[in-house]
């Protein structure tokens, strides 16, 4: 059977009239007020929360840096209303802000953990701050103008077997503006890296590092980027003359045979750009033994872009020649 919209109305309008569906009624409305009553109460009661806060100093003059290292958050427990805990749940958990005008003592901001937990009750509507953490803040600041120095990289970087490092590393600053109180020392001619330590490494690397400012100072910015170009290596041979060197006056060393087979490796951009010098030779004084027609080679040169650079063959036949 088809029922319309209006007979199912109808159906529901008879219902509500019975003495059953009175009762239903009367049970749903007490319902709804019980859960108001319920939320009502629940909103009034206290309840203890754990929040991270960003900290923000405000109204800083444009004439001063803070030296200090400035706390980026702070650990917040508080006891709250459960209408003050929903905003925290449904809102934006609000910033620490600390005013400089407010707190500047001298050359420097303190706050006391009685500073902090007003700053936090005042963020969180009058809630009750339990435990800050940390529970005091003592920052230095200076209006002398900045003086820049160079940044000295502090690096140990290997490359895969068949990979090879290409350059310097490249410096996203290669200087930095080191604010600091009183005098920097003169001793102090570079700012360093902190360490960086890469092994086999065989591609193109990027490593965001921080700088170590020196006593009583900061560095604007605080971190660079490192960036290390690898390439890959080729392997290559090819045939060299063999030069005899020390040879006395008169006489004439000849090798056979006269070239010999130099292998090494060599990266992708250095091949194609550049033509690699490798000196192989024979020393007379290396004869030992006049019987044996056998002297030894040696790579004495060898540019410096070619790597694991050997000889197929580390000695050849020799003839001595009077002239």
């Amino acid at each position: 059977m088809n029922y319309t919209i209006k007979d199912i109305f109808r159906k529901f309008r008879d219902g509500l009239h019975s003495s059953r569906g009175h009762s239903l009624l009367t049970f749903f409305v007490f319902l709804v007020i019980s859960a108001m009553l319920w939320w009502v109460t629940a909103l009034n009661d206290e309840a203890q929360a754990d929040v991270r806060m960003s900290v923000k100093i405000t109204h800083v003059p444009d004439s001063i840096t803070i030296v200090s290292r400035v706390p980026q958050i702070m650990s917040v427990s508080i006891n709250a209303k459960g209408t003050q805990l929903m905003k925290l749940n449904w809102g934006r958990i609000p910033d620490f802000n600390i005013d400089f005008r407010q707190y500047r003592v001298g050359n420097s901001i303190r706050l006391t953990d009685t500073d902090l937990k007003s700053i936090a009750r005042n963020a969180f509507d009058g809630a009750n701050v339990i435990v800050i953490s940390p529970d005091s803040i003592n920052l230095s600041f200076t209006s002398q103008p900045p003086v820049i120095l160079p940044v000295n990289p502090d690096y140990i970087v290997t490359p895969g077997p068949q990979a090879t490092i290409t350059g310097q590393p490249k410096l996203s600053f290669d200087s930095v503006k080191v604010y600091t109180i009183g005098v920097l020392p003169e001793s102090v001619e570079a700012i360093t890296t902190e360490p960086i330590r890469l092994n086999s490494i065989n591609e193109t690397i990027t490593k965001r590092v921080a700088l170590i400012p020196p006593a009583n100072s900061c560095v604007v910015p605080d971190s660079i980027d490192l960036t290390f170009n690898v390439e890959p290596l080729i392997f290559k041979t090819r045939k060299v003359t063999v030069d005899a060197v020390n040879v006395p006056e008169g006489q004439k060393l000849i090798t056979f045979p006269a070239q010999v087979e130099v292998m090494y490796m060599i990266s992708v951009s250095d091949y194609k750009n550049t033509d690699p010098y490798i000196r192989v030779t024979a020393d007379y004084n290396s004869i030992n033994d006049r019987n044996s027609r056998m002297i030894k080679l040696r790579i004495s040169e060898a540019s410096d872009n070619l790597q694991n650079v050997h000889l197929a063959s580390d000695s050849a036949e020799y003839y001595i020649e009077e002239l």
